[in-house]
Parts: C-alpha cells; structure tokens; sequence
C-alpha cells in the first residue's frame, strides 16, 4: 500500500465520525435506534421546545418525543385517538 499523507484536520474529523459510529453501535445494542426527523419548521421546533420541553422533559427532546409517542401509541390502542 502506498504511502498516504493525511492532514490533522482529516484526522480529527475521522475520530470524531469513529467515535459517533461506535455510539450509535452501543445505543443500538440497548435497543435505542438513531432517527433522523427532516422538513419541521424551525420556528414549530422551537415553539415546541420551549413551550413543551423545557417545561415538562427535564432530559431534552429525545425524552419528550419518547413520551408523546408512547402515549399517542396507548391512546390510540385505547380508541381515543384518532390520526387524520
């Protein structure tokens, strides 16, 4: 293999990208599952955050949006809810 030159900056860049691999690898053997969420407005977002998840989800927005859709999954095996 020839002789390869890499930059510093690559480097880091590469261990950075290394180490999130390796979370996603742990979070996925414990059963949690990485999920990208596209095209919300950013001001719903942050209305969201703000009026919702600083008030009542002391872990963040990964625990509220848990919760909310535990519970739209149990209403919704109750009957109450209905998806339009």
């Amino acid at each position: 293999m020839p002789n390869m030159q890499v930059s510093e900056q690559t480097l880091r860049f590469l261990d950075v990208l290394a180490k999130l691999v390796l979370e996603l690898h742990e979070k996925r053997e414990k059963g949690l599952d990485f999920v990208l969420i596209r095209d919300i407005p950013f001001e719903l977002l942050r209305e969201f955050e703000e009026s919702v998840v600083k008030s009542f989800y002391p872990g963040g927005l990964d625990q509220a949006i848990e919760d909310l859709m535990r519970k739209a999954v149990q209403e919704r095996k109750q009957g109450k809810g209905k998806l339009s």
